[in-house]
């Protein structure tokens, strides 16, 4: 079937491989572990061993830390050490496209969800971290070098906690994974277990006043992160993807708030903000770039 393309989101630890059309579905999709000691030679042999059988024209990578788009390259990542320098445009010789994950993520939900309408778009990604991208004039915008979008690394408080990074005070020290876990620890007696964004979410939902303000912490740090970056951009749409944007309201409630507060009205004033039903938005925009730069 013509227009069909294959996209691969790798992280650390699993890799998500799908079958995708041009209008986004998923046609079929394979999830196996990254096993990232073994070496990039040895996963891109398992990878090829999946997609033998499957008909499709281009093949998207998303990769979980910095890359060469141009060259192809993975630049640096911790939990993909070895990898850097290896060129997966050479590994295949079909037309191959190598972007960053949340770059890939947030370009799929532009794509799709947005229908590429709106001009200039802010994205984040917020799961285990917490990523972002950027769409201006409709282009993804990757930067002087490459490195631009990363929203989860803005600093809010000078003295806050300790980030993965190894600063402090990032956006992503309070609205990853572990962030929230801390805030739920300390707001509550006692947390879910597991604890999760989706047993927060649930524990909110049922009434508990704790999960609620954990939620209400969490979104207005998003909502102060990306205040910054409208100031700055004044774009059309914000777009929020990623596992925790499944809290739906209980994010963006306290996120509209602070929008709400800001001193300087004006470029909120025409945004609007989705947050569309998660899907492998990963795997589906690493997909949709590969044909991207065909045309």
């Amino acid at each position: 079937m013509r227009g069909l393309s294959v996209g691969v989101d790798v992280g650390g630890t699993f890799v998500k491989i799908g079958l995708v059309a041009p209008d986004g579905a998923v046609l079929r999709s394979v999830q196996i572990p990254t096993e990232p000691k073994n070496g990039p030679d040895s996963f891109i042999r398992r990878l090829k061993a999946i997609v033998a059988d499957w008909r499709f024209e281009t093949i998207g990578f998303g990769l979980a830390g910095g890359v060469d788009a141009k060259k192809g390259t993975l630049v640096f990542v911790p939990n993909l050490r070895g990898w850097d320098g290896y060129s997966f445009k050479k590994a295949f010789k079909i037309r191959t496209s190598v972007e960053n994950d949340a770059n890939a993520a947030v370009w799929g939900g532009y794509a799709i969800s947005l229908k590429k309408k709106p001009r200039t778009v802010v994205g984040v990604t917020l799961g285990t971290g917490v990523g972002g991208g950027l769409i201006i004039d409709g282009r993804l915008h990757r930067g002087a070098t490459g490195s631009a979008g990363e929203i989860g690394h803005q600093t809010l408080e000078l003295d806050g906690p300790r980030c993965h990074c190894g600063r402090r005070g990032c956006l992503e020290a309070y609205a990853g994974t572990a962030g929230i876990q801390r805030s739920a620890r300390r707001l509550m007696r006692p947390p879910p277990s597991p604890l999760t964004p989706k047993s927060l979410a649930q524990a909110a939902s049922d009434g508990d006043r704790g999960a609620r303000r954990v939620w209400d912490e969490i979104g207005a740090r998003i909502g102060q992160g990306l205040a910054n970056i409208v100031l700055v951009l004044n774009p059309d749409a914000i777009l929020i993807l990623g596992g925790v944007a499944r809290a739906g309201e209980l994010v963006l409630k306290p996120l509209r708030r602070v929008f709400a507060a800001q001193a300087f009205q004006e470029p909120f004033q025409e945004l609007t903000i989705s947050a569309p039903a998660d899907r492998d938005w990963g795997v589906v925009g690493a997909a949709l770039l590969s044909r991207e730069r065909v045309q």
